[in-house]
């Protein structure tokens, strides 16, 4: 053989190994932040991270900003390690036992005086969702709520006034919305570990939807955001509270009833906003806009200064700051604030914003450090994942 055909084969050789060990190296690098059920004591989540707090920052470092405002915003900004995503103990939806999982899906993120609850669902939708409790001070993990369904769990508020958890709980029969609470007693006494239950919780039936993205509290009303890409998908909607707190049930038979009483002629005509007149009209909703697209989460400080999350991909999120005009939400159109920041770019695949209790700081999460989501690709290519909830000081 002569000695151009060695030679290439010893490249080729040297190539083939060095391959095989950056296959091997990525398969560690990813097999070795999966948990079993050995890993984890029953009942409870994984607090450990997936990676490193300086690999951490700088992703975060690394994404450009717009203004100045926003740079400043980022830079004194803090983490919290997401609890779970290496694996976590819930009970099988269908056979009722305790079941372990490393599939969970971080979704919602909400703020009380002392505590972050992050709402997460089973990326295999066999387990009952949960919501873990993280300590604000300390940013240690406590316990984990199990929940009494495996809903998509999308949405998660904290009603300070009446010490009240609430999530979106989207399992219903018909068209499937809902929202389930708890209240902070009942959350105090509660452990898996002695329970072997899921929560206590009752749930509120609002089926003028099949699934909602985030909810947050402001001015006696629910607000509801729904995810799209589309401008027919995406929608916020503001939902008047009763006495106690609660938005009304909605049901499908109710809905059908109320556009049945539209005049046909207005409904064939514009046929969204009669029918969204008519809810209106019978107080089902206070208000509603079509949003922005690919919105995910929101969250509105006391004068009314409203922050929505947006997910792009594999592009970094972003947080826009926006005002109702004529600074309420009877309607829902927005203006840009005049001076500071008008968005935040902010790591991929964002999920909802969570306003702390005194308006001084939001917390967001991130859906990137999901098992499906992080294993993504291949060893030639892996997207970026957050897995830290990332707080910003928004004091206005």
């Amino acid at each position: 053989m002569k000695k151009s055909g060695i030679a290439a084969l010893v490249v080729l050789g040297i190539a083939v190994v060095g391959m095989g060990a950056w296959w091997m190296t990525d398969q560690h690098t990813y097999s070795s932040i999966v948990d079993t059920a050995k890993d984890v004591k029953k009942w409870e989540a994984d607090p450990r991270p997936l990676q490193s707090d300086a690999a951490a920052k700088k992703q975060v470092a690394q994404i450009k900003q717009s203004s100045k405002a926003a740079s400043s915003l980022v830079e004194a900004h803090k983490m919290v390690v997401i609890p779970g995503l290496r694996g976590a103990w819930s009970i099988n939806y269908k056979t009722k036992k305790v079941a372990f999982g490393n599939d969970w899906v971080p979704q919602g993120v909400t703020q009380s005086k002392t505590h972050y609850y992050i709402s997460m669902y089973d990326g295999r939708h066999k387990l009952n969702s949960i919501i873990t409790q993280i300590d604000r001070k300390t940013g240690k993990y406590l316990k984990t709520l199990i929940l009494n369904s495996k809903a998509h769990v999308g949405g998660i508020t904290y009603d300070q006034k009446r010490q009240r958890l609430m999530w979106s709980d989207d399992t219903g029969k018909g068209a499937g919305a809902g929202f389930a609470y708890v209240d902070k007693p009942v959350i105090d006494a509660y452990q898996a570990s002695e329970s072997k239950q899921p929560i206590a919780s009752k749930r509120i039936p609002w089926e003028l939807g099949t699934r909602t993205s985030a909810i947050t509290l402001y001015d006696n009303q629910l607000i509801v955001v729904k995810y799209g890409q589309k401008a027919s998908q995406h929608s916020i909607v503001a939902v008047p509270l009763d006495k106690s707190g609660l938005p009304k049930p909605v049901t499908v038979e109710q809905m059908l009833t109320l556009i049945q009483k539209v005049p046909q002629a207005q409904l064939r005509e514009d046929p969204l906003n009669a029918a969204l007149k008519a809810m209106i009209d019978k107080k089902m909703i206070n208000s509603y806009a079509p949003g922005y697209p690919r919105l995910q989460g929101v969250a509105v400080t006391p004068n009314g200064l409203t922050l929505l999350s947006q997910s792009n991909g594999e592009k970094p999120g972003k947080i826009l700051l926006r005002i109702p005009e004529g600074g309420n939400w009877s309607n829902l159109k927005f203006t840009k604030p005049e001076a500071g920041a008008t968005v935040i770019n902010v790591p991929n695949s964002v999920e909802e914003v969570g306003m702390s209790t005194d308006a001084s700081q939001i917390a967001m999460v991130f859906e990137s450090g999901a098992r499906q989501y992080r294993e993504t690709g291949s060893m030639f290519h892996r997207p970026k994942y957050m897995d830290r909830l990332l707080i910003l000081s928004v004091e206005s």
